[in-house]
């Protein structure tokens, strides 16, 4: 995740809200701001396990990011959708103006609109990894193997 990984080398390495995606991951992102070396040592393990907390995304300092989720694919949904976000906020932050924040109750409502409980099976994250690996079985099928 080169782009969100970028991130968690700047200063401020936080997700900003400056549109749908980065709004729908609101809330649902932790940071931890202390690198402290590789993470050899079980209590790393305990002290990045209580930095994420109950969020789902976990920005690690001069690191890079982890996700977690109820399945594979919840998982790396939010995988994929961070690093969409975090290269689209690099790409406006090289053009050197200053990024668009969403006002309060836009990121409210959007959040609203967008986040809960799926009415379809299944849910969005799961079909988004069934095409995927649709995908990977025809071009590359050796990946099952």
């Amino acid at each position: 995740m080169p782009y969100a990984s970028a991130l968690t080398r700047l200063e401020d390495p936080k997700i900003k809200e400056i549109g749908q995606t980065e709004t729908g991951l609101s809330g649902k992102i932790a940071y931890d701001d202390e690198y402290t070396g590789p993470a050899f040592d079980p209590a790393e393990g305990a002290r990045l396990a209580k930095v994420i907390g109950d969020k789902t995304i976990l920005f690690m300092a001069n690191h890079g990011i982890s996700t977690v989720g109820e399945t594979v694919a919840e998982a790396y949904d939010r995988l994929y959708y961070v690093e969409r976000a975090a290269q689209v906020q690099i790409y406006a932050m090289w053009t050197g103006q200053r990024l668009k924040q969403l006002p309060d109750a836009i990121v409210e409502k959007t959040k609203r609109d967008i986040g809960g409980t799926s009415l379809y099976h299944p849910g969005p994250a799961q079909r988004h990894f069934d095409a995927l690996k649709r995908i990977l079985d025809r071009k590359e099928p050796d990946y099952a193997t």
